[in-house]
């Protein structure tokens, strides 16, 4: 008898063809025999080219689940040559000892063949005797191929000629029963797919995200194996060859499929990658169903042991300065930034593994047209650079250094580096928008975001929605206007940007300290910008030219505090060269004031005193001098006092008087009454109604610290809120003497004042400081007249209030005189002319003489002789001041 040998099953050709694999051997694959099963026969399996016999599948079926990766015991019985491949004829007897092809007889699924015999010719016969009795017992009982219920046909196509996506759209993401026919290499199989509705279908299938070394083909004979490339052909066999399997379809590549194999023992593609059979592929990775995570990190199981196909691989050794912490304050472009580490070191960085959008065709650069200086630019840079500035400028970023870009064609060499603010990958969410697009990094460049799969999967996501880049419309043109680009451009802007308390902008550009260029984005408009009420330290414009004192520090807060940032502007003007004259605010603080309060600027006194913001701005600058800070750095308090007084004492004749070029009108009420011709008015507008909100609020403020503040011990110059003593409500006052625990102060909404003591004092909040100063110190032009309490002082004054008192009036603002307004007052029940000023009332009645050598007197010759004349009408008359004699000589008292 011939000997036992043993062996594991391959694979089944069919129900009664086997092949069998040795032992593995040391420089190579196990050998492998082909045998076929002696004395049956089973049905012929079908090709492209022929269909399948009856019952061949259900045949090949049985033998494959019985033996397939099982060790039996096998006796060759004989070979015949005649035939190609040469075939080997035996039994074969399972791990319990029983013959298969008796097996196969029994279950119907094999016809025994009356064959001669190749050895003892007794045993021979009853051999075939025993397994005619099994055949005639399947037959009647209708087992396996006998059947009469079914013909053993199976609905199958042996080569896929349809529609791959849809066969892919229909059935992705479903597990699918399948057998694993063939290996190709470790990563590529031809696969049996048993589909929903029974038929079946014969693929080429990839694994998803991976690439295995290729192996020799057979039908190739000049093709040769990469290196590991049988070893892990070898170690798929074992494991999958014919077995039973689940495959979900991911994706296509050609009219091959791609996707995932999912056995009861695991995932096959991490399996290769950790024992290093394999490497991840990029094109792929993304399809992988519950993301690449879990195969990326078996790669780097292997990676970390070089094994197999890494045993070259060398990791790129970390740095000190890999990761850190740093806050951004810059956008350059839609994937580079300035980022600003806790040691002050700025570090241009590029977006890893990202490149912005492609500017669009037509796009124009700032100043890139020789007739305008306004912007055009087509594409989606403008919309990721915006997305970067309002996800990171200002904000601490975490930092992971990728990889380094050394120069190259003329580009710097540039850090490539993640970039995240909490968990979220801010390159991720740019390309997820279509904003930027992913890399395409070399298969074995390691150099790439160590984010790099979920940035081609946020692509993927861009791509299915069409978003960005990645959209069938037309791309965006971004248009914006030049507002400063001329005096007469500005002029135009001006009228509807002040027309808003408020606007919104963003800072693009930082000239100096007190010089921006902004862009407002409801006007899509930009603009050169100057704070008014300061002037801040000028920087040279090139290398060679010189900086003023603290310049560069001036430029460098500012830029610090503002670039990039979203602001809030209050346009009050423009200047000769088109640039607006404002205020702007940063996180509610004034710019203007900041600057002051570090000294890195001066106050400007005409533009200041214009301001709604003059005390914030003087307060800041006398709180910078006190502190010795910046400019104020070698400041003498004594030494400035002298300068002041000796100024004052050298303009003691001659006043300080700006004319008025224009005729100005103004509604007006008298707040308070000093003399016959010297008052406080309020200008009757939109800031007199924000006076009562703000006294409301002041109140309520007050009411609700219910004392807890406590009495303030105030400084001449500051303002502060006090407690009026005739109706115990809190107002704005401005200090102007301080003597012990009494304190002199102005109110300056109304004009009065009054002696308190500190007890009735409090800090003035900031949020009280915003309103100008309503009341407003003025005279009536042209005349001049007795103070109070002097000889018809009291009289003068009662007949001002009569003419003025509890009516709103107009008044014209003939000039300003040491801040004073010097007025023309008009009833508004009378016309508007000279005859019905109320100064020639006063002067009228004798109450008021004419002051014809005010310095702002030319011009005005015609409504200073009706003066005149009315005050010859009261000479005569005896009226007022000419009761007694003649008080309008040069000598008068007043």
């Amino acid at each position: 008898m011939a000997p036992v040998h043993k062996a594991v099953v391959k694979n089944v050709l069919s129900g009664d063809t086997v092949i069998l694999r040795g032992n593995p051997r040391p420089n190579g694959p196990p050998p492998e025999r082909l045998l076929a099963l002696s004395n049956v026969q089973a049905p012929r399996l079908g090709n492209k080219d022929r269909d399948d016999e009856p019952f061949a599948f259900g045949s090949r079926e049985f033998l494959r689940k019985l033996l397939v990766g099982k060790e039996v015991s096998f006796i060759p019985e004989y070979t015949i040559t005649t035939t190609t491949p040469t075939r080997e004829y035996g039994f074969i007897i399972t791990s319990t000892g029983e013959q298969v092809a008796e097996l196969g007889v029994k279950q119907g699924w094999l016809k025994v063949r009356d064959s001669k015999a190749h050895g003892d010719l007794e045993e021979h016969e009853a051999t075939l005797d025993h397994l005619h009795d099994l055949e005639d017992e399947a037959r009647d009982a209708k087992k396996g191929m006998w059947s009469t219920d079914e013909d053993g046909t199976r609905d199958v196509s042996f080569t896929f000629d349809g529609d791959a996506r849809a066969f892919l759209n229909k059935y992705k993401g479903q597990p699918l029963d399948a057998t694993i026919e063939q290996i190709r290499d470790a990563s590529t199989y031809r696969v049996l797919l048993t589909l929903p509705d029974k038929t079946q279908q014969y693929i080429t299938l990839l694994l998803t995200g991976i690439k295995a070394p290729a192996c020799k083909r057979d039908n190739a004979p000049e093709s040769v194996s990469e290196p590991f490339g049988e070893e892990g052909k070898f170690f798929v066999e074992t494991r999958l060859l014919q077995r039973g399997v689940k495959v979900l379809l991911e994706g296509t590549n050609g009219q091959n499929f791609v996707g995932s194999v999912k056995h009861p023992a695991g995932n096959i593609a991490e399996l290769l990658l950790a024992n290093g059979y394999a490497k991840c592929v990029d094109w792929s990775i993304t399809l992988v169903t519950g993301g690449p995570v879990s195969l990326r990190n078996a790669e780097k199981l292997a990676k970390d042991k070089k094994l197999r196909v890494w045993r070259d691989f060398v990791a790129k050794e970390k740095t000190n300065d890999s990761e850190f912490e740093a806050q951004i304050i810059k956008i350059v472009t839609g994937d580079t930034i300035i980022a600003k580490t806790k040691s002050g070191v700025e570090r241009k960085l590029q977006l890893a593994s990202v490149k912005q959008a492609p500017r669009g065709v037509g796009s124009t650069a700032p100043g890139g047209s020789s007739k305008s200086r306004d912007i055009k630019e087509v594409g989606y840079q403008f919309e990721a650079r915006e997305f970067l500035r309002k996800k990171l400028v200002g904000k601490t970023a975490h930092i992971t250094i990728d990889y380094h870009k050394p120069a190259q064609d003329g580009y710097e060499a540039k850090d490539c580096a993640t970039v995240k603010i909490g968990n979220n990958n801010v390159a991720e969410q740019l390309v997820e928008r279509g904003l930027a697009t992913v890399i395409r990094h070399r298969k074995d460049d390691d150099n790439r975001s160590h984010c790099y799969d979920q940035l081609l999967l946020a692509e993927s996501k861009a791509q299915d929605g069409q978003k960005g880049v990645h959209s069938t419309k037309e791309q965006p043109v971004i248009r914006i206007v030049d507002a400063s680009e001329n005096a007469t451009k500005s002029r135009q802007f001006l009228t509807f940007l002040k027309r808003s308390s408020k606007q919104n902008a963003v800072v693009d550009h930082v000239a100096n300290g007190s010089r921006l260029f902004l862009w407002i984005p409801k006007e899509n408009c930009r603009m050169a910008f100057v704070l008014a009420g300061i002037r801040a330290p000028r920087v040279g414009r090139t290398p060679n030219e010189r900086s003023e004192p603290l310049g560069p520090e001036a430029l460098a807060f500012v830029i610090e505090k503002c670039l990039q940032r979203d602001v809030e502007i209050q346009i009050e003007n423009t200047d000769k060269t088109g640039a607006f004259i404002g205020s702007l605010f940063i996180n509610g603080e004034n710019l203007a004031v900041l600057l002051l309060q570090e000294g890195l600027a001066n106050i400007h006194e005409y533009s200041a005193n214009e301001s709604q913001y003059t005390n914030q701005l003087y307060g800041a600058e006398r709180n910078a001098r006190a502190s010795r800070k910046g400019l104020w750095k070698d400041y003498d308090e004594e030494k400035e006092q002298e300068q002041q007084a000796a100024a004052a004492r050298a303009a003691s004749n001659e006043p300080d008087v700006v004319v008025e070029a224009k005729r100005q009108y103004i509604d007006l009420v008298v707040s308070e009454y000093i003399s016959g011709h010297k008052f406080y008015v309020q200008v009757v507008n939109a800031d007199v109604k924000k006076l009562e909100s703000l006294m409301t609020e002041l109140s309520q403020y007050h009411t609700s610290r219910g004392g807890m503040d406590g009495p303030h011990k105030p400084r001449v110059g500051d303002v502060v809120s006090a407690k009026f003593t005739e109706d115990d409500s809190w107002y704005r006052a401005k200090v102007r003497r301080v003597a012990g625990d009494s304190v002199d102060v102005l109110y300056i909404d109304y004009g009065n004042s009054e002696v308190l003591s500190t007890s009735r004092i409090r800090i003035l909040p900031d949020q009280f400081k915003t309103l100008k100063p309503q009341a407003q110190e003025a005279v009536l032009s042209f005349v001049k007249g007795p103070e109070r309490h002097e000889d018809y002082g009291d009289d003068s004054l009662e007949r001002l209030k009569d003419l003025t008192g509890g009516k709103q009036l107009v008044g014209i603002i003939d000039a300003r005189e040491n801040g004073a307004l010097c007025l023309t007052l008009y009833d508004p029940s009378n016309s508007v002319s000279a005859e019905a000023s109320l100064n020639l009332e006063m002067v009228r009645d004798g109450m008021l003489l004419v002051n014809s050598k005010v310095r702002y007197a030319a011009g005005h010759q015609s409504t200073i002789k009706s003066l005149q004349e009315a005050q010859e009408s009261a000479r005569r008359e005896r009226l007022g001041l000419f009761e007694y004699g003649d008080p309008s000589a040069e000598d008068a008292p007043f």
